[in-house]
């Protein structure tokens, strides 16, 4: 099984600090035909470009599983559904639902953390409370992806970061979880990043945007992981899960 994973794609009709982000959905079309994943993962920040007809004929070369990050189209997203699944099957995810693809056991926690639960910009926060509970629901669930949108305080990977709540939040979600990979974006640090933590989960950051172009390119066996890091076209790393 082929799985690609991108986050932050940020598909808007602008240029923004000098790169063109209306490219962003040709390039994505283009490295999903290159590839042929059987399935891909988004870990949110599509962008507020996507449409449902460009979305379509994603949904026509293969199967889609995303959270929501900050930067969202939320009406297209909560309305595509997969057309290559036999069940009826949306392409948002639920937190704390297990999704099961061939031997990976795949959940995700949609959003950011806010202090007080709020909209911005049609985009749903969550509280601090909110996202551990499903952190609750997950533990102890043999996860193998876990995909998020917010970032785990890791002052080694990331030394700008905040030690506020939100990141010390998530950080507590992954050790309750304990998934055996899990991949976020939102920090826009870099193309990727690769953290082992102390128990058996290995943390892979990741940016697909137009200025960094990476993303994950997951084989997966019933008891193996293969995990390629991509730019572009270019795959400059590989890790074997036990490798990591």
């Amino acid at each position: 099984m082929r799985v690609m994973i991108i986050s932050d794609l940020h598909y808007d009709r602008r240029v923004y600090k000098g790169i063109d982000e209306s490219k962003a959905w040709s390039w994505l079309m283009e490295i999903v035909d290159y590839h042929r994943p059987n399935l891909l993962l988004s870990c949110g920040d599509w962008g507020s470009a996507i449409n449902p007809e460009e979305f379509y004929k994603l949904l026509e070369r293969t199967t889609v599983l995303t959270i929501y990050g900050n930067h969202d189209n939320m009406d297209v997203l909560t309305k595509m559904y997969n057309i290559r699944t036999s069940n009826y099957l949306p392409i948002l995810m639920k937190d704390g639902e297990i999704y099961k693809f061939n031997d990976l056991n795949i959940a995700g926690i949609n959003g950011i953390i806010a202090k007080k639960k709020k909209t911005k910009k049609g985009v749903p926060r969550k509280t601090v409370e909110e996202f551990l509970r499903v952190a609750e629901e997950l533990r102890g669930k043999n996860i193998d992806v876990l995909l998020l949108h917010e970032t785990p305080y890791l002052p080694e990977l990331f030394p700008f970061m905040r030690d506020d709540f939100a990141s010390r939040t998530t950080l507590k979600v992954v050790e309750r979880v304990k998934p055996r990979l899990i991949i976020n974006g939102h920090t826009h640090s870099g193309g990727y990043k690769v953290y082992s933590f102390p128990w058996r989960t290995k943390y892979i950051y990741v940016s697909s945007d137009q200025k960094e172009k990476c993303y994950l390119i997951i084989y997966s066996t019933s008891n193996d992981m293969m995990i390629e890091v991509w730019r572009n076209y270019e795959r400059f790393m590989r890790y074997r899960y036990r490798e990591l």
